[in-house]
């Protein structure tokens, strides 16, 4: 008589080791975005983004995998707290300020060249530029963070992530600012 033979489950699947995985990546990617975060204040926007967005891509390329693979293998859902990583994650994207000091009194371009000592059409055009990077890249996070509550079902990972996108998020919606600030030579940048 033939013995069944087991099918053993996918690596991300397995609960220990698909949540020592997950806590290694979101904690690892959280410090990644910190650090990322104090080394490019001041670079341009080609180098910082890559460097703000890959390591929450990793995390939620993880998040992603580890979905499949037990959506694949056919483990049992998550535990219903895990949503506790997306409500993280959207504290932190209200919380993360995305508006540099020098500029927190201001909201139009117009005040915002005033304030500069600037008034020019250049000036306008581009501030009006880099508000609509800010506020355009504020809601993609937001929209990031939402996408990822189908998943945390199947995916801790993916749940946890959320943080480490808010981080990459507000801190490169911040950085179009910033520039304008150093740009401009304006103290507080």
């Amino acid at each position: 008589m033939q013995q069944p033979t087991r099918v053993r489950q996918p690596f991300l699947a397995q609960p220990w080791r698909g949540g020592v995985t997950g806590w290694i990546i979101v904690f690892g990617a959280l410090l990644a975005e910190l650090i990322a975060g104090v080394v490019v204040n001041s670079m341009s926007m080609a180098i910082a983004a890559p460097v703000l967005i890959i390591p929450a891509a990793t995390a939620v390329g993880s998040g992603v995998m580890q979905w499949l693979q037990v959506q694949r293998s056919d483990s049992g859902p998550a535990p219903w707290w895990h949503l506790t990583g997306i409500a993280a994650g959207l504290l932190t994207w209200q919380a993360w300020p995305t508006v540099p000091s020098a500029l927190q009194t201001v909201s139009s371009p117009r005040d915002i060249c005033t304030l500069i000592f600037t008034a020019t059409p250049n000036c306008l055009a581009r501030t009006t530029s880099a508000l609509s990077a800010n506020h355009l890249v504020f809601w993609v996070t937001g929209a990031v963070i939402v996408a990822l509550i189908p998943l945390t079902r199947k995916s801790r990972i993916a749940a946890w992530s959320a943080t480490p996108v808010a981080l990459a998020g507000c801190q490169l919606s911040a950085h179009f600012l910033e520039l304008l600030l150093l740009h401009y030579h304006l103290p507080g940048a």
